[in-house]
């Protein structure tokens, strides 16, 4: 089957894992008959997002109500109202209907005291959704690593779920972030390999390895011919957090504009499916499957597995993609007060890659001959290949000691296998404006880690302040091995190309090896008192990172520790406001040596940032307003002694500095019932502060000024078009400077991105669950150059693209 799938339009699935929790069918059924659910002791808050998320009811509850009040683990059983009563004894609330007959209010018992030591933010939970309503993530597990509401943090994070990634029709992570505040994708063009994303001014996708899968950071490599990177298939995700500014209080080496957390579909406690099939423009031939539900009648076992494949042709002339992932999951309840779930997943991609290094002469420039568009090829069809293998298997583990004392535990074993067969240019157009000059090479990169992260939980009541004590140690292991070859190629004419130039090329040698790890111990504390809440975070890393050159038979060992911290405070006013301020620190290693074999320091990060955020009592919406600066020291920038040599050149030393200033505006909104809106507008500006070069003052690469999206989306009511749902985005962003000498400049961009959405069940009951979709990127079609970063390397940006997807859930 693994070979197969290269002359095959598509290969069969054997199952998907489960859809969000929030989808409805199977839920409504549950609920009718009886519920039969067990929740682990927790915060009364998240006791009721999990209840009614498992039950498919709507639970709404002013601020206050729920403020510092606590659940223990409980099994609740029989219909909804009395499993609410089970799940509120002993707090002082009630659940009464609404009056609309759909869902629960919370209200104080007559004569009882609900006071509490903290207010949260307002409980909203809903157990179903139809694309329109539910897209807003209430709380964060990868901001604190622990459950802590968006309104809470004092930082600003995004949280883009399984709804909200179907409503724009993201099919990556990339795609899931289009319409968040202070991020940047595809500013590298149109890539099939990675998800390449920045925040803030700094590159948090998969080649800066700061996308992260299940809070664990995965494998990987940027350091040109041994780059490798993961991608993940957007079908198993079940939410995207972006998480901005400097992180390394809890995750360690991570770059100061912040990181991306990724997470992995998982076993759900109700039986539900899904399967699916889509196609698009370029002749996408995809199927999804998606299972998941209980094992015995008790719940003690849950079960997920979600698989997709397809195949399809690409907007680069002779590139085709084919994909199989498969990812099954198990999870192990024995008690309420502890759970252990098995993540495992594969995934085979076979094809070429959409990712091309273009000349500017013919792109950027136009020649006597004009300019050559964005689906040229400079490779051969009969040579070029990027083949990758994925697979990992590891576990998230927890359990509750008591409703104060929890502990966690993450482990995963990951391995990339990649195999590129590269044809590329060699400089820019030859003076005759339409030669090109390449050369091929073969590289062979095997990238496989370790990573484990365990913390405890401690809540405790000090004075008047209640505490959460977070303690962890998290341990990262890495090794790289790299085999090459390069070879010869004729040249090629861009505006009227003839493949078929036959490659010279021997047998990859192994070239080079690099083991690194990392261990860090880190400890947080969120404090609440009446209604302020503040964070406080340490940590300290030690990182070790060896590198042989197999060629010269080089050995160099570097050694790295690094102090970080943050500390921010929110004040939650009863109205829904919360203003908040914060200020954190970040590291990153850097491989090299300056004159005398002096180690280069590790860069640094700082930010301060200042913002509010608003959640209306009892809505789903969430604005949020930030403003922010930082600043990254310790860059290398050319030595200014010229008798210092490395290596025959120039030396480097770490006194250059990158600044970043932005103000960030995101809101996800639940205008009306049928109206949704998800707006974000971004004002950025970037500096080299410090430098020996002639960079000094200029703007950092691939840094807009301004940016602003906006998605509306609309679901008819059931007397004008019942079933019907449409969505309209626009995305712009400003011109850009690729390149750090601020001589490639590309042009501002507006894109225009479309949906329109028909639950089947409303044409005919035997439909029911069945569900189309139509969406479109690029609607208008518009060619483009996302940027340029030198001669030889211009990137167009994707065009338009519509995809049509087809259903069943049960």
């Amino acid at each position: 089957m693994l070979g197969a799938i290269r002359k095959t339009s598509a290969s069969l699935l054997l199952g998907t894992c489960a859809a969000a929790l929030t989808l409805a069918h199977p839920i409504d059924a549950r609920a009718a008959s009886g519920i039969d659910i067990t929740l682990p002791a927790t915060t009364l808050q998240d006791a009721l997002l999990q209840f009614g998320q498992a039950s498919g009811t709507t639970i709404i509850s002013d601020p206050a109500l729920t403020a510092g009040k606590r659940s223990p683990a409980v099994r609740l059983q029989g219909g909804v109202g009395e499993s609410l009563r089970q799940l509120l004894q002993g707090s002082g609330l009630q659940a009464v209907p609404n009056t609309n007959g759909e869902g629960y209010r919370l209200e104080r018992q007559p004569h009882s005291d609900a006071g509490g030591v903290a207010t949260l933010s307002a409980v909203t939970v809903t157990g179903r959704t139809d694309g329109n309503v539910g897209v807003l993530g209430l709380s964060s597990s990868a901001g604190a690593k622990t459950d802590t509401p968006l309104l809470e943090s004092a930082q600003s994070i995004s949280v883009i779920n399984r709804d909200l990634m179907d409503m724009i029709g993201a099919k990556s992570t990339a795609e899931a972030l289009r319409y968040s505040a202070g991020v940047n994708v595809g500013g590298y063009g149109v890539d099939s390999r990675v998800d390449e994303i920045s925040v803030r001014g700094f590159r948090t996708g998969s080649f800066a390895n700061n996308l992260y899968l299940d809070g664990l950071r995965p494998p990987g490599s940027s350091s040109g011919a041994t780059a490798s990177a993961t991608q993940f298939d957007g079908y198993g995700l079940e939410r995207v957090e972006v998480l901005r500014g400097p992180s390394s209080v809890l995750y360690g080496q991570i770059a100061p504009g912040g990181l991306v957390n990724a997470t992995s579909k998982r076993p759900t406690d109700y039986a539900r499916g899904e399967i699916g099939v889509s196609t698009d423009n370029y002749g996408l031939a995809r199927l999804n499957a998606d299972v998941s539900g209980p094992l015995d009648e008790e719940g003690k076992w849950l079960y997920r597995v979600v698989g997709t494949g397809y195949h399809t042709e690409t907007q680069v002339d002779h590139i085709d993609l084919n994909r199989v992932m498969f990812a099954p999951s198990l999870t192990w309840r024995p008690s309420a007060s502890t759970s252990l779930t098995l993540l495992t997943n594969y995934q085979q991609d076979r094809g070429g890659s959409t990712y091309q290094f273009l000349p500017s002469h013919g792109t950027y420039f136009a020649t006597q001959y004009g300019r050559f568009g964005s689906d040229r090829f400079l490779g051969e069809p009969a040579f070029s290949a990027y083949d990758r293998t994925q697979y990992s298997i590891g576990y998230l583990f927890s359990h509750q000691f008591s409703d104060r004392v929890k502990i966690n535990q993450g482990v995963r074993y990951m391995r990339v296998d990649t195999d590129n067969s590269s044809v590329a240019r060699q400089g820019d157009l030859q003076p005759d404006g339409r030669t090109l000059r390449r050369t091929a090479s073969i590289s062979q990169i095997r990238s496989e880690g370790f990573t484990v992260d365990t913390n405890a939980e401690v809540g405790f009541r000090l004075g008047e302040t209640d505490h959460t004590v977070l303690t962890g140690l998290d341990y990262r292991t890495q090794t790289i091995r790299v085999q090459q070859a390069t070879g010869t190629v004729g040249s090629l004419d861009v505006f009227n190309p003839v493949y078929g130039s036959p490659v010279k090329i021997g047998s990859p040698v192994p070239t080079r090896r690099s083991d690194s790890d990392q261990i860090g111990l880190y400890t947080q504390d969120q404090i609440r008192w009446g209604q302020w809440t503040a964070t406080v975070g340490l940590r300290h890393d030690w990182s070790h990172d060896n590198a042989l050159v197999r060629s010269t038979g080089a050995s160099t060992r570097y050694a790295d520790e690094a102090t970080t911290w943050r500390a921010g405070v929110v004040y939650l006013f009863e109205n829904g406001l919360a203003p908040y301020a914060s200020y954190a620190t970040s590291f990153e290693p850097v491989n090299g040596v300056g004159y005398g074999g002096q180690p280069f320091k590790p860069t640094e990060g700082k930010q301060a940032e200042v913002g509010i955020k608003y959640q209306p009592p009892g809505s789903r919406s969430l604005v949020t307003l930030s403003a922010y600066e930082i600043r990254q020291q310790n860059i290398t920038t050319p030595d200014p002694d010229p008798t210092h040599l490395c290596d025959g050149s120039l030396c480097q030393v770490q006194t250059g500095e990158g600044r970043v200033r932005g103000l960030e505006l995101e809101g996800n909104l639940a205008l009306t019932d049928n109206l949704t809106m998800v707006a974000s507008a971004t004002l950025m500006n970037s500096k080299v502060t410090q430098s020996n070069s002639t960079d000094l003052g200029k703007q950092l690469p691939r840094v807009p000024r301004r940016s602003a999206n906006v998605w509306l989306d609309y679901r008819f009511d059931q007397s004008v078009l019942p079933g019907v749902s449409v969505g309209l985005g626009l995305r712009h962003v400003s011109a850009s400077y690729g390149d750090s000498a601020n001589e490639y400049r590309t042009g501002a961009l507006n894109l225009v991105d479309a949906a329109v959405r028909y639950d089947m069940g409303n044409l005919n009951p035997a439909f029911k669950g069945m569900k189309f979709s139509l969406n479109a990127t690029n609607l208008a079609d518009k060619e483009y150059l996302a940027s340029c970063s030198g001669a030889a390397s211009c990137y167009y940006g994707a065009r338009r693209s519509i995809t049509a997807n087809l259903n069943y859930a049960w």
